[in-house]
């Protein structure tokens, strides 16, 4: 056994250091929920849809309004379904959130080979691994909820692994699942063809052009038609590209219509800053192979050209898609100023890396160490939370609830849910969680309860430091 590790150190390295990432990261979101730092948004909407489809009810969720529709009123992430089965072994909403964590740190391993196939050198590859469970984007979008597309990362990167490996038929199944995750994933698949267009054997030239053709066929299907006639209008996001058109044809031809407009908006202050923290923590070399940040350029319009200031920041999950083509570009960066310097010394990018994705982790990143670290649900947990989570494991499933964001994803196993103010009139037990996470001000929200004390309809059944419970009347 000691012969077989030593002479595999690089590989049973990596696998440690991918043990320790999944094991903080699950404890981590498992603290966030049990603390009641996960919201309705986004993991209570995610386990509802995969709860609903468990029991018949296939990608149904409900809206804030309490609306109860398909999922694809929202998001194209059909991931959720196949994610499905998982609640026969354990149904809760932690299971989202160990998936998530388990999937995130596998990725891991698929920076790792890709680096060993294009720098032929372990040492660089085992860095390149350490480097992604390091880093921040990663990081954050492990911590925030439970989002589907942030599967995206690992299968993307293991998509690229498949594709220079020439192994077709796992490039296609990977490539599919990583389309389930979100609707404009798609248009990322479409450019995985393009090398395969290249190639000599006609079969495989086939195989590109199917993947380009099917892939935009898909995403146009769900922009322009199937999320638009489940949602009863356009997709929701397009209000954050409402300065270049109103529908989707008017935004992608405006964009490239209007070069100075779209040029400015991207090198906007905010967006420059926000460039910065995604290209940091590989020393910038993702730039000096830029060939391959093409397949990222989807979701780096998307960000950029966005008037949601969220989508350009990297603490939620819209950098899922572009993380992979920030390492697999660094890596042929790597490559690249290697054929320019070739007596330059290896242990010299190591520095170079470590310095840039330590000083990251520590500017912006979310481990206790760093300078603003998120690990409040270690050293703040919610006060009286076991009373709290005994009052709602007791509420009935077929009741109605409105809650405030922070106690949404703690009551997502039933069909109808409102977020707060939506319901108020009508949920059958109202709830509020009064703190800085419950999605709206305090203020509003005690302005609410003040109203509901006086509302005939209702009744004051609990009150716990920051805990307030009312139900209809006549209910049981």
């Amino acid at each position: 056994m000691l012969k077989i590790i030593q002479n595999h150190k690089h590989e049973f390295s990596l696998i440690i250091l991918v043990c320790i990432y999944i094991s903080y990261f699950t404890i981590a979101s498992f603290f966030r929920y049990d603390n009641f730092y996960t919201g309705r948004y986004d993991l209570g909407n995610m386990d509802q849809t995969v709860w609903n489809t468990i029991n018949g009810r296939i990608f149904q969720s409900s809206s804030n309004d309490g609306l109860i529709s398909s999922r694809l009123s929202g998001h194209a992430d059909f991931m959720l379904i196949l994610l499905s089965p998982l609640y026969f072994l354990w149904s809760h909403p932690k299971m989202l959130l160990l998936v998530q964590s388990f999937i995130l740190g596998l990725g891991a391993i698929f920076v790792f080979l890709i680096a060993k196939d294009v720098l032929k050198n372990k040492n660089l590859a085992l860095l390149f691994g350490f480097l992604y469970l390091i880093n921040p984007l990663v990081q954050f979008t492990n911590l925030y909820d439970f989002h589907a597309v942030t599967l995206a990362t690992t299968l993307l990167l293991a998509s690229f692994y498949f594709l220079i490996k020439k192994s077709y038929f796992l490039l296609v199944i990977f490539l599919v699942l990583a389309g389930s995750t979100k609707e404009q994933v798609w248009t990322i698949i479409s450019l995985f063809g393009f090398p395969l267009l290249f190639q000599k054997i006609k079969k495989i030239k086939y195989l590109g052009a199917g993947i380009i053709f099917f892939s935009l066929i898909i995403f146009g299907y769900l922009i322009w038609y199937a999320i638009p006639l489940s949602l009863g209008k356009e997709h929701f996001a397009l209000s954050y590209f409402s300065d270049f058109g109103s529908s989707p044809t008017e935004v992608v031809k405006n964009i490239f219509l209007s070069p100075q407009k779209t040029i400015a908006t991207i090198f906007d202050g905010n967006q420059l800053d926000y460039l910065k923290q995604i290209f940091m923590p590989l020393g910038f070399l993702s730039l000096l192979s830029p060939l391959y940040l093409i397949f990222s350029i989807p979701d780096l319009l998307i960000n950029l050209l966005s008037n949601n200031s969220q989508l350009h920041q990297i603490y939620y999950q819209y950098t899922s898609a572009i993380t992979p083509f920030l390492f697999i570009s660094a890596m042929f960066g790597v490559k690249q100023f290697t054929k320019w310097f070739p007596k330059f010394p290896k242990i010299y990018f190591v520095i170079y890396l470590l310095l840039f994705t330590l000083y990251a982790a520590y500017s912006y990143g979310p481990l206790f160490f760093a300078k603003e670290p998120n690990i409040d649900m270690f050293t703040k947990p919610q006060p009286n939370r076991e009373i709290i989570e005994n009052f709602l494991s007791k509420i009935p499933e077929e009741y109605s609830v409105a809650a405030t964001n922070n106690l949404g994803s703690h009551v997502s196993h039933r069909q109808q849910i409102f977020t707060i103010p939506a319901g108020i009139d009508r949920a059958d037990v109202i709830m509020f969680l009064l703190n800085s996470n419950s999605g709206r001000s305090v203020d509003a929200e005690k302005e609410i309860i003040k109203n509901l004390k006086n509302d005939k309809n209702y009744i004051e059944i609990l009150s716990v430091d920051d805990f307030v419970v009312f139900k209809k009347r006549n209910l049981l």
